[in-house]
């Protein structure tokens, strides 16, 4: 009867165990920005890349403690105030976390010129864009640029990212499942417009 209750026993806490230690894992991943759930909430400002509406994706948080952005990449960073108002990229803030490309590293000037993004005089795609001013980055300042450029809210409107606002790169999209994979960067893509309706 004592090895019957002890197999019982282990039959119970083997499991009970093992999700403890996955929701522990995933709460200290969560909590040190190594790994962050995002998603597009009702927008599509980087669409078609990332699905319009309801796209989600997956951040990681560990590159960027050992190097810093590149241009092309997807980058999540904070930020506070509500999408389609004003935004304010922000470190210490926790209101909204943010997905767009970075056009724009420390030292560049970006500017929107004939229609296409500008970046220390050379085209960098084929993305229609409205012309905008030049922005000279200094120091640990980051222009981007959401994908579906007629419908974002992006560095032509709230300004350069401070290089401690970004906290993860974007490195797969998990929703819908049609779409499960590493989001890339075409550079002639076609905007899908206002996909959402808004």
């Amino acid at each position: 009867m004592g090895a019957t209750s002890r197999v019982r026993r282990k039959r119970v806490v083997i499991p009970v165990a093992t999700i403890v230690v996955v929701v522990a894992l995933v709460a200290v991943l969560s909590w040190t920005s190594l790994v962050v759930l995002g998603r597009a909430d009702g927008s599509s400002s980087m669409s078609p890349t990332i699905p319009a509406c309801d796209g989600r994706w997956l951040t990681e948080g560990f590159t960027y403690r050992f190097r810093d952005p590149h241009r092309g990449e997807i980058v999540a960073f904070r930020a506070r105030g509500q999408l389609g108002g004003p935004v304010v990229p922000d470190p210490e803030a926790r209101d909204l976390n943010i997905g767009k490309r970075v056009i724009g590293i420390p030292g560049d000037s970006v500017e929107g010129r004939g229609g296409r993004v500008v970046v220390n005089g050379k085209q960098v795609d084929d993305i229609p864009t409205d012309d905008f001013p030049v922005t000279r980055l200094d120091a640990d300042k980051y222009f981007v640029l959401g994908d579906n450029r007629s419908f974002s809210q992006d560095s032509r409107d709230f300004g350069p990212v401070p290089r401690d606002a970004i906290f993860g790169r974007v490195v797969l999209i998990y929703w819908p499942l049609g779409r499960i994979g590493v989001p890339g960067y075409d550079k002639s893509l076609v905007p899908s417009g206002d996909a959402c309706g808004s």
